[in-house]
């Protein structure tokens, strides 16, 4: 329980990492904002689990792909509560599409909501943060991708790396006011979102043999939001299993 009392918002944690990362936050004690794109029964779910660890929590909604809504949704958590101390930028959509046939309306939505909502919203939690004199850590959820281009994800990997050199940016920057900025490289994990063949693929693909779990990934986060890391910024922690070191080139499928 050693995040007992801090305050953290996981974007995009109605389901799969997300949540995860919520729970696990919770369980250490953390009062935690649950979000999704929108109210739905998955959101609820999600929420009343975190509840059940951490009574104080808060579910909010809002569409990231909108600066408007990611405005009221910080006026709501500062409403809410004292202060802001960790976030999780989380949230993240995929729509693969081969590069000659990508419309621009498939690449503006993924870059909005990968690349500029992780940095409207460390905008403001970097501002509350500063004027709550409390410092604080901001974490960013990336892809192995960001480093590996991927057929058909050309937005998607033009996001992660640019979330990747947004947190040097950021880290740089908030550094004076205690804040610390980290991303995780997600390699392959098992959500929703990576089908069975897939995952199946990357068992001769990855060194570990296996894929990654959502519990991994949290366990980095929970870490990453400690005193324990007061010295750790601007750092890209790989979360992969070895993904990474070579395997992808002989593997033209993944």
């Amino acid at each position: 329980m050693e995040l007992t009392g801090k305050t953290a918002l996981v974007t995009g944690s109605s389901r799969g990492i997300g949540k995860t990362i919520a729970l696990e936050l919770a369980r250490n004690g953390c009062i935690v904002i649950v979000h999704g794109s929108k109210e739905s029964d998955a959101l609820g779910e999600s929420f009343e689990k975190v509840k059940k660890l951490s009574p104080d929590s808060l579910m909010i909604s809002a569409e990231l792909s909108k600066p408007d809504e990611i405005d009221d949704m910080f006026s709501q958590i500062k409403q809410t509560f004292a202060g802001l101390d960790i976030l999780v930028n989380n949230a993240a959509t995929q729509n693969p599409s081969p590069i000659l046939e990508l419309k621009q309306e498939d690449w503006d939505r993924v870059l909005s909501v990968n690349l500029t909502a992780p940095f409207l919203c460390a905008q403001h939690a970097g501002r509350i943060m500063r004027d709550t004199k409390r410092g604080g850590k901001i974490i960013n959820i990336s892809s192995v991708h960001a480093y590996d281009a991927r057929r058909h994800y050309a937005h998607y990997s033009a996001a992660k790396g640019g979330l990747e050199t947004l947190t040097k940016s950021l880290a740089i920057e908030l550094a004076s006011y205690n804040i610390q900025v980290n991303s995780i490289v997600a390699g392959a994990i098992a959500t929703e979102l990576t089908p069975l063949d897939r995952q199946e693929k990357f068992l001769t693909s990855v060194p570990a043999a296996r894929i990654g779990t959502t519990e991994e990934i949290a366990q980095m986060v929970v870490f990453l939001s400690s005193n324990r890391c007061d010295y750790i910024t601007g750092a890209s922690i790989t979360v992969d299993g070895g993904l990474t070191l070579g395997f992808c080139a002989t593997r033209p499928d993944l």
